[in-house]
């Protein structure tokens, strides 16, 4: 038997150019029948549905088109930039000197000049994180600072001195937030800042040092990177954003709005909402909460690049977030919903709405914030897109010592969680900011 041969269907591009020709001829044709004083209408009526043809084709060939300029677009966008290490080989200048004490109006600029030229810089190495902490907690500062010959800056270390009796006595570089650590401008830059900071360790009696980085340091020290921060590449609108999502998170996201939430961003005046909102979360965590003035002085410090985020249903506090913007990267250390509103997803909603803030804000990546890879925030970050990254935490120790354990799955912290969460909140309030300041 005769095999038959299939043919191929025409391509969009021919269909239209053959519809378009049948209009013509149509067209034509109606204006010969209206000549010889024919009925046009049969032609006038087969007219019309080639033209709505010719419009659907259009309309689907333009569809089709902006979703793969979108998905170019959105291509283009999910990656994130390289990340630049704490240490970076620019300068073949011999240290000269390490100056341990920077303090006056000329060490302090020139400071801040460096830091803002250092490529893995974070908004926590700048003179004002080292201002708010002296004067929220009153803690022991040590910023050193590596110096050329002829004045050049080449390193820079802030260090800042925990000590409690419940514990203990070490030092972060820098405590309360993601990042910190050294940056430097070379090798012997690094290592100098390094060994003086060991040597001040020694001389304050401190047990470590834990200098906290994105990136790999290389210094060959005690590391952990057990935890990690997740990145989401943002696009240049909050439609192309949304695209990228899921069908899922899309409906969790559209749930909350049945409750006409209300999403209120600003400073100070939102305090006493946030406040309410974060400690009765952290109460429930079973984790010390911060003082309300921690966030009112790291409000000032910080100026316009910090915010605060509120979302109230039905007229009451919800949820509530603490927004800190620097460079391309908006980061959200502290985030926090009521359980009695978790059934509605006002999480998700929230979460969106920052989202959409931050992109209408011309940042180009939002930092969801550093977890444990085994917690349940691990999770919730990760499918919206983002990507994990390891933080690479050094570690300066005394010869044979281990990593500190100072965690909440430390099992002889477990017994003081659980007792916290049954306290009353106006309790942890009062007595949460005198423990807190002591934790990193």
């Amino acid at each position: 038997m005769e095999e038959l041969a299939q043919s191929t269907p025409p391509s969009p591009k021919q269909q239209l150019e053959d519809l378009k020709a049948l209009k013509g001829s149509l067209s034509r044709q109606i204006g010969q029948a209206k000549k010889a004083g024919e009925d046009p209408d049969t032609l006038i009526h087969r007219l019309k549905g080639v033209s709505d043809e010719v419009k659907a084709l259009q309309k689907a060939e333009k569809k089709k088109l902006n979703q793969a300029e979108d998905t170019n677009a959105l291509s283009e966008e999910s990656k994130l930039p390289s990340r630049a290490g704490p240490i970076r080989n620019i300068s073949t200048k011999p240290v000269h000197q390490i100056v341990a004490v920077v303090r006056g109006a000329k060490a302090e600029l020139a400071w801040d000049e460096f830091v803002k030229n250092h490529p893995a810089a974070t908004p926590y190495h700048y003179i004002n994180i080292r201002s708010f902490i002296e004067q929220t907690y009153g803690h022991t500062t040590h910023y050193c600072y590596a110096l050329s010959a002829d004045g050049e800056m080449l390193g820079v270390l802030p260090l800042v001195q925990l000590s409690s009796k419940l514990f203990g006595n070490f030092i972060v570089s820098a405590p309360y937030f993601n990042y910190g650590g050294l940056l430097a401008n070379n090798q012997e830059a690094a290592t100098k800042l390094v060994a003086a900071a060991n040597e001040w360790r020694q001389n304050v009696g401190a047990s470590h040092i834990e200098l906290r980085h994105l990136q790999n340091s290389g210094l060959e020290l005690q590391q952990r990177c057990d935890k990690v921060t997740f990145l989401l590449p943002l696009p240049t609108t909050p439609e192309l954003l949304w695209q990228s999502f899921r069908p899922k998170l899309r409906a969790q996201i559209r749930r909350p709005e049945r409750e006409e939430p209300e999403f209120l961003v600003g400073g100070p005046e939102l305090l006493d909402d946030f406040y309410d909102v974060f400690a009765s979360n952290m109460r429930d965590l079973g984790t010390p909460v911060y003082g309300k003035n921690f966030f009112l002085n790291l409000l000032q410090h910080l100026g316009e690049s910090a915010r605060l985020v509120v979302v109230k249903l039905s007229g009451k506090p919800a949820g509530c977030a603490f927004l800190i913007g620097h460079a391309p990267q908006m980061e959200i250390p502290w985030a926090s919903t009521l359980r009695e509103f978790n059934s509605t997803g006002i999480n998700m909603f929230m979460y969106w709405k920052v989202l959409e803030y931050t992109i209408a804000k011309g940042y180009k990546v939002f930092d969801f914030g550093r977890c444990s890879k085994d917690a349940g925030t691990y999770k919730f970050k990760q499918q919206w897109g983002a990507q994990p990254i390891p933080l690479h935490w050094d570690y300066c120790l005394p010869t044979g010592k281990s990593l500190p354990e100072l965690n909440p799955h430390n099992p002889k912290f477990k017994l003081l969680i659980a007792v916290w969460q049954r306290l009353p909140v106006w309790l942890t309030r009062l007595i949460g900011p005198h423990i807190v300041k002591s934790l990193p």
